[in-house]
C-alpha cells in the first residue's frame, strides 16, 4: 500500500472536490486522448485495439474514482494498492488533460507549470480549477517518487 499526506490544507481539498467531480464526469463522456490503430484497415486489429484500450480507460478511471471517494483523501491522505499506481497515474493525465481543456483554457501552460499565477485576479471558477490541476500534479509526483 503506497500512502502519504498531500502539502495542501483540507479546505481546499473539500473545495476542489466536487470540480474535480464534474471533471471526472466529462472525462468519462470523452476521453482527453485517443490513440489511432497503427493498421485501420485490419478490422479485426481495430476492435481489439480500442477494446484493450478501453479496458485500460475503464482501469485508469477506476482508480481515479477510488481516490476521489476515499473518505480520507478530502483531508489530505492518499492511500492506493500499489499494483493501482500506475492506473491512478494515467487516469490522473486524463483528468488533468480534461481540467486543461475543458476549465483551463484562458491560462498559459507557462504558467500552470511554473506556478506564476496571479490568483487574486482569477474568478472562483478559475482558481477552483487550478488548485484541482495543481493537487492532482502533486498525487502524480509523490506517486512517481514512491515508484522510482
Amino acid at each position: 500500500m503506497i500512502e502519504f499526506s498531500l502539502q495542501v490544507d483540507s479546505w481546499i481539498l473539500k473545495a476542489i472536490i466536487p470540480e474535480l467531480g464534474r471533471i471526472f464526469a466529462i472525462a468519462q463522456k470523452e476521453s482527453a486522448y485517443s490513440f489511432v490503430c497503427p493498421n485501420p484497415l485490419d478490422d479485426d486489429l481495430v476492435e481489439a485495439w480500442e477494446s484493450g484500450l478501453a479496458e485500460e480507460a475503464r482501469g485508469d478511471r477506476g482508480a481515479v474514482a477510488r481516490l476521489l471517494k476515499s473518505p480520507k483523501f478530502p483531508f489530505g491522505q492518499v492511500e492506493v494498492e500499489e499494483e493501482d499506481a500506475e492506473d491512478l497515474l494515467r487516469g490522473l493525465t486524463e483528468l488533468r488533460l480534461t481540467l486543461r481543456s475543458n476549465s483551463l483554457s484562458e491560462v498559459s501552460d507557462q504558467e500552470l507549470e511554473n506556478g506564476n499565477l496571479d490568483l487574486e485576479l482569477m474568478d472562483s471558477s478559475l482558481r477552483m480549477s487550478v488548485f484541482a490541476y495543481i493537487v492532482t500534479a502533486e498525487v502524480q509526483e509523490r506517486l512517481i517518487d514512491f515508484l522510482a
